[in-house]
C-alpha cells in the first residue's frame, strides 16, 4: 500500500472524478451534497486503488476498473462494515449516479 504504482494508478482515475464533480457543480448542488459524493468518490478510488494493488492489476484500463466497480452497486468501500445502512445506501446512489455519468462519456473524454 502507497507504493509508487498505487499513485500513478489513482492520477489516472482523478480526470473522471474530477469530470463528474464539475459536473455536479455545475448543476448547482448544495455544498453539504456536493461534500457528500466527493467522500465518496474517494472512498471508491480508494476501494479500487487497494484492489489493483492487491491483484497487480497496473496495466489495466482505469475507466474501465471505474466502470466495473460501479455496475450494478459491484463494490463496496472498505470498511463497509463499519457504516450504517444510511451511508451504505448513499455510497451507492453516488456510484449508480456515477455509473450514470461515465455511460455518457466515451474514453477520449475525460475532462
Amino acid at each position: 500500500m502507497g507504493v509508487a504504482e498505487d499513485l500513478a494508478y489513482g492520477q489516472k482515475l482523478l480526470p473522471w472524478f474530477a469530470g463528474f464533480l464539475q459536473a455536479l457543480y455545475a448543476e448547482g448542488k448544495s455544498r453539504k451534497t456536493f461534500a457528500q459524493y466527493r467522500d465518496h468518490l474517494w472512498l471508491l478510488g480508494g476501494t479500487i486503488i487497494s484492489e489493483v494493488s492487491l491483484y497487480e492489476e497496473y496495466q489495466d484500463d482505469p475507466l474501465e476498473k471505474l466502470r466495473e466497480a460501479v455496475a450494478d452497486g459491484s463494490i463496496l468501500p472498505d470498511h463497509y462494515d463499519q457504516m450504517t445502512q444510511a451511508e451504505l445506501k448513499a455510497f451507492e446512489r453516488t456510484c449508480r449516479r456515477f455509473e450514470k455519468y461515465l455511460g455518457k462519456k466515451r474514453p477520449d473524454e475525460a475532462e
